[in-house]
């Protein structure tokens, strides 16, 4: 009987589950109704289910271990390669559940959303392993996560931040036939399983910290170093004479090499025997804003993905996906093969993680998810949901269109008036977001809460009450006519820019 393998990837300090009144993202509440589980009704023969938390929540364990594990997290955001370990959880998960004919569902928000995508395309290029060379394939050990590493790491992340085509695309393309034959997971053209559904909240990435705040935290770290290697070496002289310099070195060369050896196996990549010259060959990877990880594979059976139209931090671009030539041909009677939608308020209005009485506009989102991950064939199992219909089972949203609109750039300003003066705040503007407007296609599909929501007197916005008129949609086909002058409500809402 084949089964449904879901995979839930949050967002950036996302962790659902831990306390009674925490925010939830929409990755997490959906999690919650698909999971097999004393509380809920799903079957596990029929569905299985597994929540990856997001970027940086390593860092709340206890003593050595937590202290570590934010220093892992620093060391992630300067070299961009944070996101590795994420990928190959998720990979390792569908590895040990997957049977032929089963279905992969993927499901993430933010930088999870990308993880999910990353995810997709590591299926696209290595498929789910089926065999070991000389044995059946181990299930639930070290070496099933030796498998995914390899996959993640060797195949995946090779030419990681290059351009797609050219040379490292070639020599990716060959790692992955040679995966895929040593782990019998495809033949030497494509890959034995692609994703049935993917569905992404709001895609960014930002892997990797850059300018002033990549100096930063290498700045930290480098100081960091020489105390850590300071502290050893006083102690050492004051204990045994030993000199101050010789300790302090040694300790510092250490640590040094501590880090080299954490970083270099997942950031140098090599090939033998490379297609492009007959030779062996190597890099140094990371993924790069202008070059993240875009394709979205013809073999993946259904794609949506919700986009924020209010998001105006600059650090939070969203990651474009797939093009008209690379997404598989409709199905007649079947629902399109990708819809990407575009949502009133910003990132999390769109994927979930405010207070739920605020959370009015991520249910639109949620809600629209839903429906689209069970009204196509061998749609997602929603605990006591009956036939894809919202308002049936144990997940329990209310959509409103004129729902409360977020801003994290406002938000930081307050958070910056809250620690430093008056008269000081005023003069650190440049501590805040920086901000750009989304550019959004003239054509593009909006949900139809947006005219709900432009056809409004007023809505509630964090700086006050005001017609909602954002920025981004001056240009839209459908939505331009309602900033001309003389228009009812003309004008453009602050939508984030304060």
């Amino acid at each position: 009987m084949a089964k449904n393998i879901v995979v839930f990837s949050d967002g950036t300090g996302q962790e659902g589950g831990l306390r009674e009144e925490q925010r939830l993202s929409n990755v997490y509440k959906l999690y919650r109704v698909c999971r097999v589980g004393p509380d809920s009704g799903i079957d596990p023969r029929e569905q299985v289910a597994f929540y990856d938390a997001g970027l940086g929540t390593d860092g709340s364990a206890p003593g050595f271990v937590g202290a570590y594990r934010r220093l892992q997290k620093l060391l992630s955001s300067v070299t961009g390669l944070g996101i590795t370990k994420n990928i190959a959880d998720c990979y390792e998960f569908a590895i040990n559940h997957y049977e032929p004919g089963d279905r992969i569902y993927l499901i993430g928000f933010s930088r999870g959303a990308y993880t999910a995508r990353c995810v997709a395309n590591v299926l696209f290029l290595c498929g789910v392993p089926t065999k070991v060379p000389g044995g059946d394939l181990p299930r639930f050990r070290k070496a099933t996560r030796d498998i995914a590493d390899e996959a993640v790491i060797k195949v995946y992340e090779y030419g990681a931040g290059s351009p797609r085509g050219g040379d490292y695309e070639k020599d990716r393309f060959e790692l992955a036939r040679r995966f895929r034959r040593k782990y019998r997971s495809g033949d030497d053209l494509s890959s034995n399983v692609a994703p049935h559904f993917i569905g992404v909240f709001d895609t960014v990435a930002s892997l990797g910290a850059t300018g002033p705040k990549w100096w930063g935290i290498a700045a930290g770290l480098t100081i960091l170093a020489v105390l850590v290697a300071a502290v050893p070496a006083v102690l050492s002289d004051l204990a045994f004479g030993t000199g101050y310099w010789r300790p302090f070195l040694a300790t510092l060369s250490l640590t040094a090499a501590f880090v080299l050896w954490r970083w270099l196996p997942t950031a140098v990549k090599t090939i033998t025997d490379s297609p492009v010259n007959g030779k062996a060959r190597w890099h140094i990877a990371q993924w790069r804003s202008g070059n993240y990880d875009q394709l979205l594979s013809g073999h993946v059976g259904y794609a949506r993905h919700a986009l924020s139209i209010d998001e105006t931090r600059a650090d939070f671009p969203r990651v474009r996906w797939g093009s008209r030539d690379g997404v598989r041909k409709k199905v007649q009677g079947e629902p399109d093969p990708l819809i990407q939608m575009w949502f009133a308020g910003n990132h999390s209005d769109i994927g979930g993680s405010y207070p739920e009485a605020e959370s009015r506009l991520s249910d639109v989102a949620l809600q629209w998810m839903v429906e689209q991950a069970t009204k196509i064939p061998d749609p997602l199992r929603v605990d006591g949901m009956v036939s894809g219909e919202p308002g049936t089972g144990r997940l329990h949203l209310h959509p409103a269109s004129d729902g409360m609109q977020h801003c994290e750039v406002a938000g930081m300003h307050d958070s910056i008036a809250g620690i430093l003066p008056r008269w000081l705040s005023r003069r650190m503007g440049w501590l805040g977001w920086p901000v750009k407007v989304r550019e959004i296609p003239e054509d593009a599909l909006v949900h139809p809460s947006v005219r709900e929501r432009f056809d409004l007197a007023e809505v509630t916005q964090c700086d006050g009450k005001g017609p909602y008129r954002p920025l981004a949609l001056a240009n839209h086909r459908d939505f331009r006519t309602a900033y001309a002058p003389g228009s009812p409500n003309p004008g453009a809402a602050k939508s984030g820019i304060v």
